[in-house]
């Protein structure tokens, strides 16, 4: 997808993940080609039951910050294990 297109997807992994697959047809296949090609690719990673686990496991993850601390989607301040503070 070039940047003046708009997302196939409201996922940006997705689209990238769809974008890297037809980078190699560009140029040599027909734009309808590639369209069908976008939205085939993008029925598969969604609808399909393995394509689904498949993009979940190569979707990128928050790294730990530390030993027992993990950044959670929306939380303010990371968890810590118990006993990690003072007197614990």
């Amino acid at each position: 997808m070039s940047n003046d297109e708009p997302s196939a997807t409201d996922d940006r992994f997705l689209d990238e993940v769809v974008e890297r697959a037809l980078a190699s047809y560009r140029g040599v296949a027909p734009p309808e080609l590639i369209e069908t090609m976008r939205e085939l690719l993008v029925e598969a990673l969604t609808e399909d039951e393995v394509g689904r686990d498949l993009l979940e496991r190569a979707r990128p993850r928050a790294a730990p910050l530390g030993s027992g601390v993990e950044a959670r989607d929306g939380a303010g301040e990371p968890r810590r294990k118990a006993g990690g503070g003072e007197g614990g």
